[in-house]
């Protein structure tokens, strides 16, 4: 048996801008994030009957097919399929999956599982890749079940866990840890989970085919996102992490004139009590339009923030930034 996991991640400046071609129409700027303890986890286990059995825990959805080759094209847990097909594990086995993140929050849980699997599969069929091509794979066959480009930020965390700056290039995609305290970042975030998220958020692919068109107010908004996490990235490089909460609230104006429906009503609402109870910044994460959103506050307002989140229906994730990334592991049968 092989058990493989993942960290998901809170995105601090950046996203949207990590997208072929996006990157390269703006300068190239670096994504921020950071990687936190909700993982997503793959468990694979041998089966003598030559079957393949999947069953995913937080979809609530079990298969079983009678071999590899009768795994079907299109099917609700197609990113799995498609990449049991890629590693062509010899015989039967059960795949079982789960993810700790609330689904649709934002925070990458797809992203982390995708990693997840390609780990556990790669050392169930002789650890063929290294991890940077773990990445490439995992992009490119999730890039096919969505239809869409896929940006590079999230698989970095999941790979390599901490905080991290990803910049993307025209000679390929790198990624740099930044030296933190990770404990000292635990005792001033507050992440939380407000809803699954609507289709007003951010749609990339619609900011990309605008951008790409030349669309002035697209391509100005999107600077702004590109300024904000540029300066992040030099705050965080040389340790200013009080400049954190100024440089979040400036990326989350950014991007809620780059896609008003980000935000919600509700979701303003809770912004702006944190805030009134010692929250200095508050950002959505990933496409927004409902997720989760991550909060940074005085150390000692935090339980403050917690409760009055609470208060107004919102569900306080308890999280750490962590350094490790993925792990894969034996399991005794």
């Amino acid at each position: 048996m092989i058990k493989s996991s993942a960290p998901t991640r809170i995105d601090l400046a950046g996203g949207t801008l990590d997208i072929w071609p996006l990157y390269l129409l703006l300068g190239e700027p670096p994504t921020l994030n950071a990687a936190i303890d909700l993982y997503a986890t793959v468990l694979i286990a041998p089966r003598n009957d030559g079957r393949i059995a999947i069953e995913s825990k937080d979809l609530k959805t079990r298969c079983r097919f009678s071999s590899l080759r009768h795994l079907p094209e299109k099917h609700p847990l197609e990113l799995i399929l498609r990449t049991l097909k890629f590693y062509k594990p010899e015989g039967g086995l059960t795949l079982t999956t789960d993810c700790q993140a609330p689904q649709g929050s934002g925070i990458g849980g797809s992203s982390a599982l995708n990693i997840a699997l390609h780990g556990a599969l790669n050392r169930w069929t002789g650890n063929r890749y290294s991890r940077p091509a773990l990445l490439e794979i995992a992009k490119n066959i999730e890039t096919q079940v969505i239809g869409v480009p896929a940006g590079w930020q999230d698989y970095f965390p999941a790979l390599y866990g901490g905080v991290r700056a990803v910049r993307p290039g025209q000679a390929g995609v790198e990624s740099r840890g930044l030296p933190f305290d990770l404990d000292q970042l635990s005792r001033r975030f507050v992440l939380c989970y407000t809803g699954k998220p609507r289709n007003s958020g951010i749609n990339n692919w619609e900011v990309m085919k605008k951008a790409i068109d030349g669309d002035k107010k697209t391509l100005a908004n999107l600077d702004k996102i590109r300024r904000v996490a540029e300066k992040m990235h030099s705050a965080l490089g040389s340790g200013a992490l009080g400049k954190l909460g100024g440089l979040l609230n400036e990326e989350w104006r950014a991007r809620k004139a780059l896609a008003p429906g980000i935000s919600t009503p509700a979701m303003d609402a809770m912004v702006t009590a944190a805030k009134n109870q010692g929250a200095l910044a508050g950002k959505v994460c990933g496409a927004g339009g409902g997720g989760c959103i991550a909060f940074w506050v005085r150390e000692h307002k935090k339980d403050a923030v917690r409760q009055t989140l609470t208060a107004l229906g919102g569900r306080v994730l308890p999280i750490r930034f962590v350094k490790r990334g993925l792990k894969v592991e034996p399991l005794p049968s």
